[in-house]
């Protein structure tokens, strides 16, 4: 089969971006194809976004911060995101966290309802010492002593929630202490409603491997790694690596996680300036789709954006929400002239019309939130998948719009508020020395509407994290630096209460803040605040997850043809890391 002789890609978050990226490796100027990807916002890579600011405290000490308001760090077990970092170079840009390192080693977890944080056990020394050991021990037993229990078979269609899953093994207490509290961490939902076998298969696997018990199931794997470990390389294939990932790869042993001196918008950056110096690449930015339509005989797609542009080609690839592609696939096509367009790609050109609703505000709205001092407080609200669906008119067409697919709207998204604080330098520390805490679900359960909750998730300390990505600018380098957090908040509580506007906010924050952490005195107030609304930027894959997404594929297939995909988090998986693998494997895959 030959090379594709145009392809658009619609949706230019780290999926799209990914998809584009690979495409144009594959196949270059000198192959003919034509790539064009549209992105509604005037910035690519979705929800990746990250920010430099200089802050100063009271003393006129200061110090350059790197903010996150996405993603912060990534895992080195995926080989896409290695492989991309190899292509573009980035390993000089790489902050890296060992795993001896106290960021990997100690997290924690603030119970609702006591004062501090509890550390989680990492060792069987620390297991036997541990608070947490009354819960763990006696629940870790009875999973081990598990026999021909219920076990979900990953080739058969069987699926339960996160919740289900971990109560079946570990008991009510556990799931509700642990297994909530990680969920609050990486999907922001309610571990009730996320699916196992499509957010956790790896506890699927070990369940199935341990015939019924996960704690089995994870020492087979263990005594399995080790005896491969001992023959060394003497079953190794001969078989080419399926990634380039050249020394990359070697840069990742021992490590925990790693980022970017520059912060994770350096991985995107790098995608979309590569994208733009190739010849056969367009990029489209500030200009949504409005339609997606393909010709009478079914051999092009036509995406037409809200200025007007009618782009056609012949393969397309959908990155957007699935709920944002139902509302385009319930738009009548707009009125054109009765004259057929020409087949080959009109040109297309840079930038386009104003945005009605960026997912990224530019600039973001400065306030005073009432506390006296000199800090700064930024507050901006980003959108996902609830817009405004403009209707255009019907109209007699040359294209037919393509045809609605199953389960679009089946799952939630989560809405979650990103609260970055910058404290000045003190003596006394104002946290542990670790990566963070996750907050438990309440033993009462999530309040709806919130009420006088915050709702928070967790809390990130990102100065033992990834204090490589802060620079002091100081003329002694031995003094105190500044302490940076990240508070996660929403999620299945819904917004915070008090609302970010309101001056009673960042008050309640500081003072639920001081209780978390164990202090006693007020904390300090912070040089710098910024908070980011992110609606509907977290999908929730509920029970029956994989199935459903395997009916979707089925279904693009039948009714769009074989040269369509639909990739993205909402697809494939919410990491970083299943975004471009999402991508990656829909560029190869064309």
């Amino acid at each position: 089969m030959g090379p594709p002789g145009s392809v658009t890609i619609v949706g230019g978050g780290l999926s799209g971006l990914a998809s584009a990226f690979h495409l144009s490796r594959r196949f270059p100027a000198s192959s003919g194809t034509r790539i064009t990807l549209i992105e509604k916002s005037n910035r690519l890579g979705g929800w990746v976004q990250s920010e430099k600011a200089r802050i100063s405290d009271r003393y006129g000490r200061q110090a350059d911060v790197l903010l996150e308001s996405g993603p912060r760090t990534l895992r080195p077990a995926s080989k896409a995101i290695l492989e991309i970092i190899h292509l573009l170079n980035l390993a000089p840009s790489l902050v890296t966290v060992p795993r001896t390192a106290p960021a990997a080693r100690n997290r924690f977890l603030h119970i609702p309802g006591t004062k501090g944080l509890v550390t989680i056990p990492t060792s069987l020394a620390s297991l036997l010492v541990s608070p947490l050991a009354k819960l763990l021990v006696p629940a870790l037993f009875a999973d081990f002593r598990r026999r021909n229990g219920r076990v979900l078979k990953s080739s058969q269609p069987n699926d339960e929630s996160v919740d289900a899953f971990l109560t079946r093994h570990f008991g009510t207490d556990f799931a509700q202490t642990f297994g909530s509290a990680l969920v609050h961490g990486i999907y922001a939902t309610d571990s009730r409603l996320l699916s196992v076998r499509a957010t956790f298969s790896a506890m699927c696997r070990l369940e199935e491997n341990g015939k019924g018990s996960v704690v089995r199931g994870a020492l087979n794997e263990m005594v399995s790694s080790w005896r491969i470990h001992r023959k060394g390389h003497e079953n190794a294939t001969a078989s080419p690596p399926v990634y380039d990932l050249g020394e990359v790869s070697s840069l990742m042993k021992g490590i925990s996680v790693y980022s970017f001196r520059d912060g994770m918008e350096t991985l995107t950056g790098a995608m979309a300036s590569y994208l733009r110096q190739r010849e056969n690449v367009t990029i489209v930015q500030g200009d949504g789709v409005a339609t997606l339509a393909r010709t009478q005989t079914g051999d092009r797609f036509q995406v037409a954006t809200e200025s007007g542009k009618e782009i056609q080609s012949s393969h397309l690839v959908v990155a957007v929400p699935l709920p944002v592609l139902h509302g385009l696939l319930s738009r009548p096509l707009p009125i054109i002239s009765s004259s057929v367009p020409t087949p080959s790609p009109p040109p297309i050109a840079q930038g386009s019309v104003p945005l009605r609703r960026p997912p990224f505000p530019h600039p973001a709205l400065s306030l005073r939130t009432g506390i006296p001092g000199r800090y700064q407080t930024i507050l901006s609200s980003e959108n996902s998948t609830q817009e405004k669906v403009t209707r255009l008119p019907p109209n007699n067409h040359p294209f037919s719009p393509l045809p609605v697919l199953p389960h679009l709207l089946a799952n939630p998204s989560s809405s979650v508020t990103v609260v970055n604080l910058v404290f000045p330098p003190s003596d006394s520390p104002l946290h542990p020395d670790g990566f963070g805490y996750l907050i438990p679900r309440p033993a009462e359960g999530y309040p709806s509407p919130p009420g006088s909750t915050l709702g928070m998730l967790g809390t990130v300390f990102d100065s033992s994290a990834l204090g490589g990505q802060d620079v002091s600018i100081c003329a002694d380098h031995r003094s105190p630096k500044f302490t940076k957090v990240t508070v996660m908040l929403g999620g299945p509580y819904g917004p915070p209460s008090p609302d970010p506007h309101s001056p009673d906010f960042l008050p309640t924050l500081l003072a639920t803040l001081q209780r978390h952490l164990g202090h006693d005195e007020p904390l300090p107030e912070p040089c710098l605040v910024r908070i980011r609304q992110h609606h509907d930027c977290i999908p929730t894959p509920t029970v029956g997850h994989i199935e459903r997404m395997a009916e979707l594929r089925a279904a693009v297939k039948e009714k769009w043809g074989e040269n369509a995909a639909i990739i993205g988090a909402s697809v494939d998986g919410v990491s970083v890391g299943d975004c471009i693998e999402s991508g990656r494997r829909a560029a190869l895959g064309l």
